[in-house]
């Protein structure tokens, strides 16, 4: 046998791994894979019941002192009842922006059922300065979460271990510590949780250095002053949070607060042992929007909200709208392919020297190219190393001046590079939104933008009956969207 034989046989899953993984299920979702999982390990099913039961007990008798796993509530659940109380206790404590009451509270609910899906986005909870009720806001989630496990730093050995031995929902405070800089080992594990089919890494164990895979499949919430880094942020639904006004009241957490939220948890708990199979199977994907990452975000989301029905659909949609319409912070590269063909805009130029195009762009005022490095204005050469990462390269240019036979750029180099990372549409929050009449479909249009474009005529299918439809115009919607902070 080869050695790439031995290491693949070292990654493939063990007996014992095995074991582990099924102990891991509800007792639903493994009474409807035992048979099939007991024939491909090759044990009697009643062998294999045995050995998850006690694989579970000490399962429960170790993650005892580190998360918490609840029973299932013994009694029927409403899914809106349930989501409305959970969202009623969380605006007692914190001041939320507008959109983000629907989007925690269902969020809270998708750590349940995370496995249901294949994308799982995280929680971004920023704030520009300190005194913003992001503790605050954490603790909640720490009370509420599927098994959540609170801590103020972590390091990237304990995340891919802790999501192995614990299934937590991880809730980390000051992100920006450890989330802001190059601590890539870190952001590579965090970011690789955000897909199920690659949350693992794997690392040598023990004095053989044997290689083993972790999981890092997990739901995780972040919070942090400022922002943290780019490539988390794209990964997660961002919550930013403002200090409140003197005229904002809330209620401080009691010190039993999560014990206080012990019935909200076994009600989340059997909701979700109710409805896995239906979320797993048939998820609703949000309205399009120039950012296929978001969409790959809310679908979880939206897919729970049309299963618990009732004002869920169209709360989570109008918080889809609101969130998703603030403007993102662009990256040095995309503010340097706007502000050129902003230049060509108003130029009408087809083509242009590096040398002017860096006059014009050091010109610009609060921009970045008067001060680029180390205080020094951008060059030529730091222009055409930024553009060659858009495969744009400098030619020779021929403008009919004197001495025009120079390196520089056509404006049709830049064509694909503008359509594809600054396109003309973005959803942005809507002035009007109005309804469909289409039976069992959710339209929703928005105000046009500052581009002239506005999310048009969205329509997708919905499990269940009627139309997810919202318009400020009712009296009803302005009631909801009232409660959700809308207004």
């Amino acid at each position: 046998m080869s050695l790439d034989d031995d290491v693949e046989d070292l990654l493939q899953e063990t007996s014992e791994q095995a074991i582990n993984r099924l102990a891991k299920l509800s007792l639903v979702q493994y009474e409807e894979r035992r048979e099939k999982e007991a024939k491909t390990l090759k044990f009697r099913a009643s062998a294999l019941d045995k050995m998850v039961a006690a694989a579970r007990k000490e399962d429960d008798a170790l993650n005892d002192d580190v998360v918490t796993s609840d029973k299932p509530y013994d009694g029927t659940v409403n899914g809106v009842e349930l989501l409305d109380e959970i969202a009623s206790l969380i605006t007692k404590h914190v001041i939320l922006p507008k959109g983000a009451l629907a989007a925690i509270t269902v969020w809270i609910a998708a750590t349940f059922v995370y496995n249901a899906f294949r994308v799982f986005p995280k929680l971004a909870i920023i704030s520009p300065e300190k005194r913003c009720g992001k503790t605050t806001l954490l603790d909640i989630l720490a009370s509420l979460c599927c098994r959540a496990l609170i801590a103020s730093n972590i390091t990237p050995s304990a995340i891919f271990r802790s999501v192995e031995l614990w299934r937590p929902s991880l809730i980390i405070d000051e992100a920006d510590t450890f989330l802001s800089g190059r601590n890539d080992d870190l952001i590579g594990i965090v970011n690789s949780g955000h897909t199920r089919s690659t949350a693992f890494v794997i690392r040598t164990v023990g004095d053989e250095h044997i290689p083993q895979r972790f999981s890092t499949w997990a739901p995780m919430a972040f919070a942090s002053i400022k922002g943290i880094v780019g490539t988390v942020m794209d990964r997660s639904i961002i919550i930013p949070l403002r200090r409140k006004t003197v005229n904002e009241k809330v209620k401080r957490l009691p010190i039993d607060f999560k014990a206080d939220c012990d019935t909200l948890r076994q009600k989340l708990t059997a909701w979700a042992e109710e409805n896995f199979d239906e979320l797993k199977g048939n998820p609703i994907e949000p309205p399009e929007i120039p950012n296929d990452r978001a969409i790959d975000n809310w679908l979880p989301l939206f897919t729970i909200a049309h299963v618990v029905g009732g004002e869920w659909p169209e709360k989570v949609e109008l918080a889809y709208i609101i969130l998703n319409s603030r403007e993102e912070e662009e990256t040095a590269a995309i503010m340097l392919l706007r502000d050129i063909k902003a230049i060509f805009d108003a130029t009408n130029w087809v083509k242009v020297h590096s040398a002017t195009l860096v006059h014009e762009l050091i010109a610009l005022e609060e921009r970045p190219w008067n001060e680029w490095k180390k205080g020094q204005p951008m060059t030529q050469n730091s222009l055409a190393k930024i553009l060659k990462t858009f495969s744009i390269s400098s030619k020779d240019v021929r403008t009919g001046i004197p001495e025009a036979n120079k390196r520089g750029y056509r404006k049709e180099q830049f064509n694909e590079a503008f359509e594809r990372y600054i396109p003309d549409t973005a959803i942005q929050s809507a002035a009007v939104l109005q309804a469909s009449n289409v039976e069992g479909c959710s339209v929703i249009q928005s105000a046009t933008n500052k581009n002239n474009v506005a999310l048009l005529n969205r329509a997708k299918p919905s499990d269940i009956k009627g139309c997810s439809t919202v318009a400020l115009e009712n009296n009803k919607s302005k009631e909801v969207m009232r409660d959700e902070g809308v207004f």
